[in-house]
């Protein structure tokens, strides 16, 4: 037995409807509402990856902001030390052996969406993860190659 496909949209015609007894005074059509839900987002996003700092959202959910982190090159494993850096596949499969993608772009550190769980407010919170994006993603590998700066306004944030 499989279990159930359980999704869940922000802008979802389910919340468009919760919204709408919570506020029949408001008088808003389903797209019109989610193009507000998707511009709220697109405006974290943009404002996090300017800037770097630190967004609280509402509703006790928690911290989000982007990690800076340096990755060791070296990791113990069952007694012996295994190289611990992503491959670069595309550079592996030209030359037929394994190329380590080093990321001296970056001065060895590597970037990610982080929420800090220890601010979330809500209960059994460490039951849930996130994950960003693929396009939130995808945005902040641009910068991070487009311009050098970012690399220096992100910080390294403690779990």
């Amino acid at each position: 037995m499989s279990r159930p496909r359980v999704e869940w949209r922000s802008a979802s015609a389910e919340n468009y409807k919760s919204f709408c007894n919570k506020h029949p005074e408001e008088n808003i059509s389903s797209d019109g509402w989610a193009k507000i839900i998707y511009a709220f987002n697109q405006m974290i996003i943009e404002h996090v990856l300017e800037t770097g700092q630190k967004v609280k959202l509402p509703l006790g959910i928690g911290d989000f902001s982007i990690n800076k982190k340096k990755r060791k090159q070296f990791k113990l494993s069952r007694g012996e030390y295994k190289i611990n850096l992503p491959v670069d596949w595309k550079k592996s499969k030209e030359k037929g052996k394994l190329i380590y993608n080093f990321n001296y772009h970056t001065e060895g550190y590597y970037f990610g969406w982080q929420w800090f769980r220890k601010t979330a407010r809500f209960k059994n919170s460490e039951l849930f993860y996130f994950k960003a994006s693929r396009a939130a993603s995808r945005l902040l590998a641009h910068y991070i190659k487009v311009d050098e700066k970012y690399q220096h306004i992100y910080a390294e944030w403690r779990k």
